[in-house]
């Protein structure tokens, strides 16, 4: 049957219209396609540097807001280390930090149990207080006890933080090392 189509095409391109009709349908062909061709290059060309440019300005967009942000950053850093060095260079006395202490754990209802205090060996100009306590309060109370501390006029962490609950009570023990640092007195600004 193949073979039978193959035979009646050879046959119609023998007559002299069906050649030329094939012969324009080529032609025309490849007049439309270079038509296309001759609209389709200059698009191409626009859509590819409006994506290059698209990119640039993206890339631009990123790099301000990048600047902006890092500007932003570095000013509250900066603002964080005049308030750090402000309060490293507060002088207060061991009964003022204990004071303190006491003032911020009545105000967040936390119950002080044990504390003991230690003054630390002069390192890199500096003099740490270590205060060591025992407290007991709820779990919000604590929260707010511990999150207090850096609210102190003093420069002072909690270095570290054992919590834990009696089985049968909603009362939280916490066992609190904090430390105070001040700037050494030979080293005040």
């Amino acid at each position: 049957m193949l073979v039978a189509i193959k035979e009646d095409l050879f046959f119609s391109l023998r007559h002299p219209r069906v050649r030329t009709s094939i012969i324009g349908f080529v032609l025309s062909a490849l007049l439309a396609l270079i038509i296309g061709m001759i609209y389709w290059w200059p698009v191409m060309h626009n859509v590819n540097r409006l994506r290059t440019e698209i990119d640039d300005r993206q890339r631009e967009i990123s790099s301000a807001e990048y600047n902006i942000k890092l500007a932003q950053t570095s000013g509250y850093a900066a603002q964080q280390m005049a308030l750090i060095e402000k309060k490293l260079d507060t002088s207060v006395t061991q009964a003022v930090l204990v004071q303190n202490i006491a003032t911020l754990a009545r105000r967040n209802n936390v119950k002080i149990i044990s504390e003991a205090y230690e003054e630390g060996k002069e390192k890199n100009g500096y003099a740490p207080l270590v205060h060591e306590l025992t407290v007991q309060a709820g779990y919000a109370e604590l929260r707010g006890f511990i999150s207090g501390v850096q609210q102190l006029p003093t420069f002072t962490i909690v270095q570290e933080a054992i919590l834990g609950r009696s089985s049968n009570s909603s009362v939280i023990k916490a066992q609190l090392n904090i430390i105070t640092y001040r700037r050494a007195v030979e080293h005040q600004k």
